[in-house]
């Protein structure tokens, strides 16, 4: 299924978001804890643009919530013609074991180029639900994926309306709509 999204970098504190988020009518309905291991048949990571590098990559995704899991996920993004993740598809099946799955890849001889931990606030107002990410070593970000009243909008269409409606909450947002997290952490680190 194509799906649309966006994320930005906030450049406000979590306690200040939480506030602003609040003032406007958001409340927070759920928390949880993502950690990502990225993995490629690719060595030579850091030389890749962007969409050839996650596009040869899968992630092995703990989620720590009520309920934990473990994934296997495979994301094919869609840029525009500004760099932007205008949409992408995605694959996941469930994982018995962490350990034995890192394991497995590795022992596969794939390269384990990045891990994410993302502590996860998520917001909801009327129809509107996005993410607060706080990302372990890289700052805090929003991301925002299409719900069903976006439905008729062609994907650029779904990007500017979710783009407008996070410019409209007053906080200090980035000017990067497509926020490339794995990437810029993997850049940052090396």
């Amino acid at each position: 299924m194509k799906e649309t999204e966006i994320t930005v970098q906030v450049f406000d504190n979590f306690a200040k978001i939480d506030e602003t988020l609040k003032n406007k009518g958001f409340k927070m309905v759920e928390n949880y804890q993502l950690n990502d291991w990225y993995f490629s048949k690719i060595d030579n990571v850091l030389d890749m643009e962007y969409l050839d590098l996650i596009n040869n990559s899968f992630l092995v995704r703990e989620i720590i919530d009520a309920t934990p899991q473990i994934q296997l996920c495979y994301k094919s993004k869609h840029l525009d013609d500004k760099g932007n993740v205008i949409y992408e598809e995605k694959e996941k099946t469930n994982l018995a074991d962490l350990k034995s799955s890192l394991k497995v890849f590795t022992l596969a001889g794939l390269n384990n180029y990045c891990k994410v931990e993302n502590n996860s606030y998520v917001y909801e107002k009327g129809k509107t639900s996005f993410v607060v990410q706080i990302i372990k070593d890289l700052g805090i970000f929003i991301e925002y994926e299409e719900d069903e009243t976006m439905k008729n909008l062609t994907p650029q269409e779904k990007f500017e309306y979710m783009k407008n409606v996070l410019n409209k909450l007053g906080l200090k947002l980035g000017t990067d709509f497509s926020c490339k997290k794995v990437f810029m952490l993997l850049h940052k680190n090396n």
